[in-house]
């Protein structure tokens, strides 16, 4: 009963805090690169400001991370 509330919040927490950088951006497939570059360009950092920073425990620096 009182265990589901904080369950929400930490899974909603949790799937966006995985997610946001995750969503791959358009890549061109057909470029044939190497496994790191195409990473590289299927991810993206979140723009850095102390919310971000703090509510991802900096994962909001995907490429990096």
């Amino acid at each position: 009963s009182s265990v589901y509330l904080p369950r929400y919040f930490e899974s909603t927490w949790f799937i966006w805090v995985t997610q946001m950088n995750h969503i791959p951006m358009d890549i061109d497939y057909d470029q044939n690169k190497d496994w790191v570059s195409t990473q590289l360009h299927a991810t993206c950092n979140v723009k850095q400001s102390f919310f971000n920073d703090w509510f991802t425990g900096h994962l909001n620096f995907q490429i990096e991370h």
